[in-house]
């Protein structure tokens, strides 16, 4: 199979980027930038993406393991199941190579092989990238809620930190039943400094916005080696109007 990858450039032109001009704008930027949240549409998408894949991959591969044992139906069903396995991998390239930004080729879909059912079958089983592709799509699962479960925890503490000193003055229902909520509801209602809450959750949505965004340059990076990707490339610093 054709793996070679046309990578995007690792260097860019001689030009400034925003990042390098003002380490300010680097650090609290990162919550107006594009790229921000399609990273964490990313990694939100992972909890849905890794359930369809582990249910489909599973439920087929043990019709057809099934109907091996009793009747030779399952040899076209697990024949089948290699192109599902191929074309699910292709979606994750696509969508990996859209919301992150790298340029990631789909692999060809249709086999070289030539024969019948069985001979194509027992070929596609020896190829490496198939078996490379179905442990991907299988980890994705697991990886898929662990990158869900981090971003909504990652975004909605900060939030719900500069949102407490409002809900104490001006929401009469509680803000909820959850770990130290009722000890900061207290002190939101009764001290001033409970203020500090809105800039303090604030930062930690900034620095909750630079984590997500290494989170899903690493997965990225596993994505680009699972899926036997040469190089992964992220997109490129936004450049600074009327930079040379």
């Amino acid at each position: 199979m054709n793996t070679t990858i046309n990578s995007l450039p690792t260097t860019a032109p001689h030009r400034t980027s925003i990042d390098s001009r003002s380490p300010l704008r680097r650090c609290f930027g990162v919550v107006a930038r594009p790229q921000s949240y399609r990273n964490i549409a990313y990694l939100l998408l992972g909890l849905a993406l890794g359930t369809v894949w582990f249910t489909a991959l599973v439920t087929g591969l043990a019709v057809g393991a099934s109907l091996l044992v009793v009747a030779l139906l399952g040899i076209p069903v697990l024949w089948g199941m290699w192109y599902v396995v191929r074309a699910f991998a292709n979606v994750e390239r696509r969508v990996a190579g859209v919301l992150l930004g790298g340029h990631i080729p789909s692999a060809r879909l249709a086999s070289w092989h030539r024969g019948n059912v069985w001979v194509r079958l027992r070929a596609l089983t020896r190829e490496r990238d198939r078996w490379r592709e179905l442990g991907f799509l299988v980890a994705r699962f697991p990886a898929g809620v662990a990158t869900f479960v981090v971003a909504v925890v990652a975004l909605a503490v900060p939030l719900t930190v500069a949102y407490v000193p409002f809900a104490a003055r001006f929401v009469d229902d509680s803000f909820g039943d959850w770990f130290w909520s009722a000890e900061l509801h207290d002190f939101a209602s009764r001290s001033p400094w409970s203020w500090l809450l809105v800039p303090l959750g604030l930062v930690m949505l900034v620095g909750s916005f630079h984590g997500l965004n290494a989170l899903a340059a690493a997965c990225g990076r596993w994505t680009a080696r699972s899926l036997r990707i040469d190089r992964w490339t992220p997109p490129p610093a936004p450049v600074a109007a009327g930079a040379t």
